[in-house]
Protein backbone atom coordinates (compact mmCIF):
# COMPACT_ATOMS: atom_id res chain seq x y z
CA UNK A 1 0.00 0.00 0.00
CA UNK A 2 1.11 3.57 -0.73
CA UNK A 3 0.04 7.06 0.33
CA UNK A 4 -1.87 7.45 -2.94
CA UNK A 5 -3.95 4.34 -2.10
CA UNK A 6 -5.06 5.92 1.16
CA UNK A 7 -5.87 9.22 -0.57
CA UNK A 8 -8.12 7.38 -3.06
CA UNK A 9 -10.06 5.70 -0.23
CA UNK A 10 -10.83 8.73 1.94
CA UNK A 11 -13.38 11.50 1.55
CA UNK A 12 -11.91 13.91 4.12
CA UNK A 13 -8.70 14.10 6.09
CA UNK A 14 -9.72 12.84 9.52
CA UNK A 15 -8.22 10.35 11.91
CA UNK A 16 -11.21 8.02 11.55
CA UNK A 17 -10.98 8.07 7.73
CA UNK A 18 -7.22 7.47 7.76
CA UNK A 19 -7.60 4.64 10.28
CA UNK A 20 -10.27 3.00 8.10
CA UNK A 21 -8.10 3.18 4.96
CA UNK A 22 -4.63 2.50 6.43
CA UNK A 23 -3.06 -0.86 7.26
CA UNK A 24 -4.05 -2.13 10.71
CA UNK A 25 -0.45 -2.90 11.62
CA UNK A 26 2.48 -0.64 12.35
CA UNK A 27 4.81 -2.34 9.87
CA UNK A 28 2.50 -1.47 6.97
CA UNK A 29 2.16 2.11 8.21
CA UNK A 30 5.95 2.50 8.63
CA UNK A 31 6.46 1.36 5.04
CA UNK A 32 4.01 3.98 3.74
CA UNK A 33 5.68 6.74 5.80
CA UNK A 34 9.18 5.76 4.64
CA UNK A 35 8.25 5.55 0.95
CA UNK A 36 6.21 8.77 0.84
CA UNK A 37 7.26 12.18 -0.35
CA UNK A 38 4.36 14.47 0.63
CA UNK A 39 3.80 17.36 -1.75
CA UNK A 40 1.18 19.45 0.05
CA UNK A 41 -0.37 19.98 3.47
CA UNK A 42 -3.13 17.45 2.69
CA UNK A 43 -0.58 14.65 2.21
CA UNK A 44 1.49 15.87 5.18
CA UNK A 45 -1.56 15.71 7.45
CA UNK A 46 -2.32 12.17 6.31
CA UNK A 47 1.23 11.09 7.13
CA UNK A 48 0.93 12.86 10.49
CA UNK A 49 -2.16 10.83 11.29
CA UNK A 50 -0.28 7.68 10.28
CA UNK A 51 2.49 8.47 12.80
CA UNK A 52 -0.14 8.77 15.54
CA UNK A 53 -1.91 5.56 14.55
CA UNK A 54 1.39 3.67 14.57
CA UNK A 55 2.25 4.98 18.06
CA UNK A 56 -1.22 4.07 19.32
CA UNK A 57 -0.99 0.55 17.86
CA UNK A 58 2.46 0.06 19.47
CA UNK A 59 1.40 1.39 22.89
CA UNK A 60 2.87 0.82 25.48
CA UNK A 61 5.94 0.50 23.24
CA UNK A 62 7.65 3.45 21.54
CA UNK A 63 7.34 4.23 17.83
CA UNK A 64 10.81 5.24 16.62
CA UNK A 65 10.12 7.40 13.55
CA UNK A 66 13.09 7.10 11.20
CA UNK A 67 11.94 9.81 8.77
CA UNK A 68 13.11 13.33 9.63
CA UNK A 69 11.58 16.72 8.76
CA UNK A 70 8.05 15.28 8.54
CA UNK A 71 5.28 17.79 9.35
CA UNK A 72 2.34 16.92 11.62
CA UNK A 73 4.13 14.15 13.54
CA UNK A 74 1.77 13.04 16.32
CA UNK A 75 -1.28 14.73 14.77
CA UNK A 76 -4.23 14.14 17.16
CA UNK A 77 -2.17 11.63 19.17
CA UNK A 78 -4.24 10.16 22.00
CA UNK A 79 -1.85 7.63 23.58
CA UNK A 80 1.50 6.06 22.92
CA UNK A 81 4.95 7.51 22.33
CA UNK A 82 6.84 8.74 19.29
CA UNK A 83 10.56 9.44 19.12
CA UNK A 84 12.02 11.34 16.17
CA UNK A 85 15.34 13.09 15.66
CA UNK A 86 14.11 16.12 13.69
CA UNK A 87 10.43 16.89 13.25
CA UNK A 88 9.00 19.39 10.79
CA UNK A 89 6.29 21.92 11.53
CA UNK A 90 3.12 21.27 13.54
CA UNK A 91 4.65 18.56 15.77
CA UNK A 92 1.99 17.32 18.19
CA UNK A 93 -0.78 19.46 16.69
CA UNK A 94 -4.17 18.75 18.32
CA UNK A 95 -2.74 15.95 20.47
CA UNK A 96 -4.79 14.91 23.49
CA UNK A 97 -2.48 12.39 25.10
CA UNK A 98 0.71 10.43 24.66
CA UNK A 99 4.24 11.71 24.32
CA UNK A 100 6.41 12.96 21.48
CA UNK A 101 10.17 13.26 21.94
CA UNK A 102 12.33 15.09 19.38
CA UNK A 103 15.77 16.66 19.30
CA UNK A 104 14.50 19.44 17.03
CA UNK A 105 11.00 20.60 16.11
CA UNK A 106 9.79 23.21 13.64
CA UNK A 107 7.18 25.95 13.64
CA UNK A 108 3.88 25.85 15.55
CA UNK A 109 4.85 22.88 17.73
CA UNK A 110 1.93 21.76 19.90
CA UNK A 111 -0.58 23.97 18.09
CA UNK A 112 -4.06 23.12 19.36
CA UNK A 113 -2.81 20.45 21.77
CA UNK A 114 -5.12 19.75 24.69
CA UNK A 115 -3.10 17.07 26.48
CA UNK A 116 -0.06 14.88 26.28
CA UNK A 117 3.58 15.87 26.41
CA UNK A 118 6.17 17.15 23.96
CA UNK A 119 9.84 16.97 24.92
CA UNK A 120 12.48 18.54 22.67
CA UNK A 121 15.97 19.95 22.80
CA UNK A 122 15.12 22.77 20.40
CA UNK A 123 11.80 24.14 19.13
CA UNK A 124 11.52 26.90 16.49
CA UNK A 125 8.14 28.04 17.78
CA UNK A 126 5.33 26.86 20.03
CA UNK A 127 1.83 27.39 18.64
CA UNK A 128 -1.30 28.30 20.56
CA UNK A 129 -2.07 25.49 23.00
CA UNK A 130 -5.07 24.45 25.09
CA UNK A 131 -3.40 22.10 27.56
CA UNK A 132 -0.69 19.48 27.96
CA UNK A 133 2.98 19.97 28.70
CA UNK A 134 5.92 21.11 26.57
CA UNK A 135 9.49 20.84 27.81
CA UNK A 136 12.41 22.19 25.77
CA UNK A 137 15.95 23.36 26.28
CA UNK A 138 15.62 26.13 23.68
CA UNK A 139 12.57 27.81 22.08
CA UNK A 140 12.67 30.47 19.36
CA UNK A 141 9.17 31.89 19.79
CA UNK A 142 6.05 31.23 21.89
CA UNK A 143 2.62 32.14 20.51
CA UNK A 144 0.29 34.34 22.49
CA UNK A 145 -2.37 31.91 23.76
CA UNK A 146 -0.94 29.20 26.02
CA UNK A 147 -2.88 26.66 28.05
CA UNK A 148 -0.07 24.13 28.19
CA UNK A 149 2.53 24.00 30.93
CA UNK A 150 5.71 25.11 29.18
CA UNK A 151 9.20 24.65 30.60
CA UNK A 152 12.17 26.20 28.80
CA UNK A 153 15.63 25.21 30.01
CA UNK A 154 14.13 24.02 33.32
CA UNK A 155 12.15 27.21 34.00
CA UNK A 156 8.38 27.43 33.78
CA UNK A 157 7.38 29.82 31.01
CA UNK A 158 5.19 32.74 32.03
CA UNK A 159 4.36 35.47 29.56
CA UNK A 160 4.93 38.85 31.17
CA UNK A 161 2.55 41.79 30.87
CA UNK A 162 4.61 43.43 28.12
CA UNK A 163 4.92 40.16 26.19
CA UNK A 164 1.18 39.49 26.37
CA UNK A 165 0.38 43.02 25.21
CA UNK A 166 2.79 42.92 22.26
CA UNK A 167 2.84 39.17 21.50
CA UNK A 168 3.06 38.35 17.81
CA UNK A 169 0.38 36.36 16.04
CA UNK A 170 1.51 32.97 14.74
CA UNK A 171 2.12 32.52 11.02
CA UNK A 172 0.11 29.28 10.94
CA UNK A 173 -2.93 28.52 13.00
CA UNK A 174 -4.92 25.37 13.62
CA UNK A 175 -8.63 26.05 13.30
CA UNK A 176 -10.82 24.51 16.03
CA UNK A 177 -12.62 22.29 13.51
CA UNK A 178 -9.27 20.69 12.63
CA UNK A 179 -9.02 19.31 16.19
CA UNK A 180 -11.64 16.61 16.55
CA UNK A 181 -13.06 15.89 19.99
Amino acid sequence: MQLEDIIEQIENVSKAEIKRAAPADCDGIKEIIQKSNPKDSYEKMILGYLTSLCAEYMHPGIFGLEVNHLDYVGFELERGSIEVETAGDMLGACMRGGRVIAKRAGEETGSGMAGGEIIADEIKSIGNTIGGRITAKKVGKVSKSQGAEIFIDGTRFKRGLIGSLFGKKPDKQVRPEQCRK
